[in-house]
């Protein structure tokens, strides 16, 4: 457990996200795979903002890693993804925290009390603000 969260840290620090996933029991880091990188033109690329260096907030880090630990004990997958000030953790496509640097959005749950919330939601309430937007069905 501990070169996992070791691992973890790492791609946290690199402000790169990644996926934990379980096979036979096992939990395996993968680095996130995102958009595919092509090369296009001057005219094609215009208006895009380029994002050199992610780097994720104190808090949050604190809050992924302790997650992270939780999470993989339970043996439940999830993605993390980083973007400059913010962090989404994922579960499924319908299904995830939206961490901003001043609150907290969970998406798809209708209580904080559902799984996999309520193993952290200690975490969670470290952000001052935070909504639940339960589904629409």
């Amino acid at each position: 457990m501990e070169e996992i969260m070791k691992l973890i840290g790492q791609y946290i620090d690199n402000g790169r996200g990644f996926e934990v996933i379980f096979e036979k029991e096992i939990p395996i880091i993968n680095e996130l795979k995102g958009v595919s990188k092509i090369k296009l033109n001057g005219e094609e690329i215009k208006g895009i903002r380029r994002i050199t260096k992610k780097k994720i907030l104190e808090d949050h880090k604190a809050i992924i890693i302790e997650s992270s630990k939780i999470l993989i004990e339970n043996k439940i997958p999830f993605k993390v993804t980083i973007f400059p000030k913010e962090v989404i953790l994922r579960f499924d496509l319908d299904h995830y925290i939206h961490l901003y640097p001043n609150k907290c959005m969970i998406i798809g749950f209708n209580d904080i009390n559902e799984p996999p919330l309520y193993l952290i939601k200690d975490q969670l309430k470290k952000i001052k603000e935070f909504k639940i937007l339960k589904q629409v069905k």
